[in-house]
């Protein structure tokens, strides 16, 4: 690429327009995998105030995707749930979960200026990554061959020209408006007051949610003694008068001790429960909030522009280095478009609960879930937030299994334990890329008869995972990296027998396989290359 001060053209495999975590994490998949990126942001800097404050189990996967996990979790308050209580301040549900299905804890607490400081800071291990801040994007105009930008710095106007564009910038997204896209959803009526807090003297550390009529509110735990309030306002409180040092004040000295904590921001938020119609057009396409649009009441907005972004990029990566054909970017939408909307109805549902109309509402929601603790398999489903859709996509890059129920899904990830004792995690074995996993008791075996090359893709690492309550066999091939699954995760796939998995780059299963009979590590592999084959037609 050209100096970023010269006035000469820039060219790059693909333009991201957008620099907050969906565009930074795209900007790292796509450096990681070679391609040449320009980041493209109209601010000088990365956030400096607070906004999301969740980071999910999923997003700390891509986080370990990016290899900034050990970065990004030393700014993370790990590990934490939610407490409903009455207006009488009665605990009649609890949200806690322990499972590490996917390696980190399902709700963890972050602060989004400090993951975005370590993302950006990061991307200097990329030379083929150009970060433009202060650069806003005038115009873009796509052809058949690529996209043409105009970008401009102060008096200075700079010339761009992408393969393909991203973008991931905000829900007021001018790249939407671009391509056409409309978002399809509703508003809320109601409005919020967030504060957020520098310190706080609450000492609980789950999430308190008040589901009181005469006022909701949410009060929030933070890393480093941090903490955030959320208050619905009245339709009669008008957001001048609200956003007032003293109003908010007064809201505080109700919900307990931080009356006097110093206060960071005060902000009047509406919420939307929004999606485009279209995510793309040929060669640009959205991610994030541009995407979809979510309240907060289940914390999902920015864990969903992070899937986005992971989903997005290993498909772009594919077809610029030509691996796949560019039918795969039509599975993007595809795949992501319901996960999305499922998060969003879930936020939805969430927000009923806080929010009830009335007292007699409010009662009949609490007494429910009172009977709901009764039941343990119910106390669990809400406990342990089964209730939250799983990361599954019904079509798209995926071959069917043959009722085995992995293909669409993300593959767990297990600690393995090698044959030295030493342990690492599933996905720092599999890599950047595809991978291929044997898990059953001779997976060992069926792994070392794959043949990786064979599925088209290049190099691919081979996995072997046994179950946690048999050793691994003597003889190892050398080129399979095995190991005992220490967790027990793959164990409800027991009687299955033997499986064979093509991993996805984003841990998403694409094709799985049970090995017997007339299915082969041969049938697997041409299963696979039917699937790729497919993204040229």
């Amino acid at each position: 690429m050209t100096d970023a001060n010269e006035t000469a053209s820039l060219t790059c495999d693909v333009a991201i327009v957008g620099a907050g975590p969906t565009g930074l994490t795209i900007a790292h998949l796509l450096g990681q995998a070679g391609l040449r990126v320009l980041l493209i942001e109209r601010n000088a800097s990365t956030v400096s105030q607070p906004r999301a404050v969740s980071i999910d189990d999923e997003a700390l996967r891509t986080m370990q995707a990016i290899e900034l996990a050990d970065e990004v979790i030393a700014d993370v308050m790990l590990d934490y749930g939610s407490n409903y209580f009455t207006p009488n301040g009665v605990c009649f549900a609890k949200v806690e979960p322990t499972t590490r299905e996917y390696g980190y804890p399902r709700r963890n607490a972050f602060t989004q200026p400090r993951l975005e400081a370590t993302l950006r800071a990061a991307l200097a291990r990329y030379p083929h990554v150009e970060p433009l801040f202060e650069h806003d994007c005038e115009s873009v105009v796509e052809d058949e061959a690529g996209v043409s930008l105009t970008l401009r710095a102060g008096a200075q106007e700079k010339q761009v020209r992408a393969a393909y564009v991203v973008g991931s910038d905000g829900a007021r997204s001018k790249l939407r408006q671009i391509i056409g896209a409309t978002l399809e959803g509703s508003t809320y009526r109601q409005r919020w007051l967030i504060v957020d807090l520098a310190e706080t003297k609450e000492r609980f550390r789950q999430t308190r949610v008040m589901c009181d009529p005469a006022r909701p509110f949410i009060t929030l735990p933070g890393p480093g003694g941090i903490r955030r309030y959320e208050f619905m306002l009245h339709e009669n409180e008008n957001e001048e008068a609200s956003s007032t040092p003293e109003f908010a004040r007064s809201l505080l000295a109700a919900a307990g001790p931080d009356a006097d904590s110093p206060v960071v921001r005060r902000q009047v938020y509406t919420f939307h429960a929004r999606k485009a119609d279209r995510w793309n057009s040929k060669r640009i396409y959205l991610a994030g909030d541009a995407a979809h649009l979510s309240p907060p009441f289940a914390g999902q907005g920015m864990n969903s522009g992070i899937r986005d972004a992971h989903n997005l990029a290993w498909k772009l990566a594919a077809v610029v280095k030509g691996a796949a054909g560019a039918g795969l970017l039509s599975t993007y939408q595809q795949e992501r478009s319901p996960h999305a909307w499922a998060l969003i109805e879930l936020a939805m549902n969430m927000g009923r609960i806080m929010m009830p109309k009335s007292l007699r509402q409010a009662a009949f929601v609490q007494n429910a879930f009172r009977a709901a603790s009764l039941v343990p398999p119910v106390q669990a489903y809400f406990a342990q937030m089964k209730y939250k859709p799983k990361p599954f996509y019904r079509d798209g890059f995926l071959a069917d299994d043959g009722g085995l129920a992995l293909s669409g899904r993300m593959l767990a990830q297990p600690w393995l334990e090698r044959r030295d004792r030493s342990r690492m995690r599933l996905d720092d074995a599999a890599g950047h890329g595809f991978a291929i996993v044997a898990i059953g008791p001779e997976a060992q075996a069926v792994a070392a008869q794959v043949d990786a090359e064979a599925l088209g893709l290049g190099p691919l690492p081979r996995i072997a995972v046994v179950p946690q309550k048999m050793n691994l066999a003597p003889r190892v091939d050398e080129d399979v990296v095995a190991g005992r699954d220490l967790d027990n995760l793959f164990g409800p796939l027991a009687p299955a027998g033997d499986i064979l998995v093509l991993l996805r780059p984003d841990r998403y299963v694409a094709v799985a396989t049970k090995i017997g009979g007339s299915q082969t590590p041969g049938t697997f592999v041409e299963l696979c290359r039917r699937l790729v084959a497919a993204t040229r037609l």
